[in-house]
């Protein structure tokens, strides 16, 4: 089988999408001319937006203020860091995603060999060998975003799609001020996400000899709230884990970025 992998290839498959955290950078967050063009940086780094490890722009994608998805007009990969750009014709607020739906993976055993097939409790059992043992089957998803506004800002682009990890923007990011509350919700598949545990960092931690990360958690409403005290480009990083089972997973886990800026007060 084409999607059939050993234990030894998966292992090395999640020690490095572990290893670092991915993010992606636009050049600006606030536009008010017409027809303008973005750039955007996408890396996955140990430290906050120091780019590490060039990641591939083929899942990087833009949602119009219409909720339109498009694919970004021109793209490149590169050692540490990739590049897109795209031009911003419609008045409104942009999201950047780079990732997609969740992934599902179904991992057994035959004579004493780990293997997995990339398919959902379904699909995979008309595709395990015979004898297989050890099944278990994980939905997997991974994303990072950012959000982008031209003049008025709207949500149309931002609303929840109650498929998968998403974050709810109470605040709206083009509202996001030094001193004043921002508040989110976490979401799976449409329902609060409660007691998720969510990392906070800010621009610069190369330079100061503590980093000054934060640690927040959701509530039962799946809410958090951050109050920044300086103006800035931050980044929050979200896992989210579940043994509980549906008929198409055995346990769940995601990880969602969101890169940020604050305005001056």
């Amino acid at each position: 089988m084409k999607n059939l992998l050993t234990a030894a290839m998966l292992a090395l498959f999640s020690q490095a999408s572990l290893a670092h955290t991915l993010w992606v950078m636009p050049s600006h967050f606030v536009l008010s001319g017409e027809d303008t063009w973005i750039s955007v940086d996408v890396s996955a780094a140990n430290m906050t937006f120091v780019a590490d490890k060039g990641v591939s722009p083929d899942n990087l994608s833009l949602v119009f203020p219409d909720g339109s998805r498009h694919k970004f007009s021109q793209s490149y990969q590169g050692k540490r860091k990739s590049q897109a750009d795209h031009q911003l014709v419609q008045e409104g607020t942009y999201l950047i995603e780079n990732g997609g739906p969740a992934r599902y993976f179904t991992m057994f055993e035959v004579n004493g060999e780990r293997k997995r097939i990339m398919a959902d409790k379904r699909a995979a059992a008309k595709e395990l060998p015979a004898g297989a043992t050890k099944v278990t089957t994980s939905r997997g998803q991974s994303k990072a975003l950012a959000v982008v506004t031209v003049k008025a800002p709207n949500r149309t682009a931002l609303d929840p799609k109650g498929d998968g990890f998403e974050l709810n923007f109470i605040t709206h990011p083009a509202d996001y001020v030094a001193e004043d509350k921002i508040e989110w919700q976490l979401l799976m598949d449409g329902k609060p996400a409660a007691g998720v545990k969510v990392e906070l960092s800010q621009q610069d931690e190369l330079y100061r000899n503590a980093a000054g990360r934060q640690m927040l958690e959701t509530d039962a409403a799946g809410k958090l709230a951050f109050t920044p005290t300086q103006a800035g480009r931050y980044l929050i990083e979200a896992s989210y884990q579940s043994a509980e089972k549906t008929e198409l997973a055995d346990q769940s886990r995601a990880t969602l970025t969101l890169t940020f800026e604050v305005g001056l007060p």
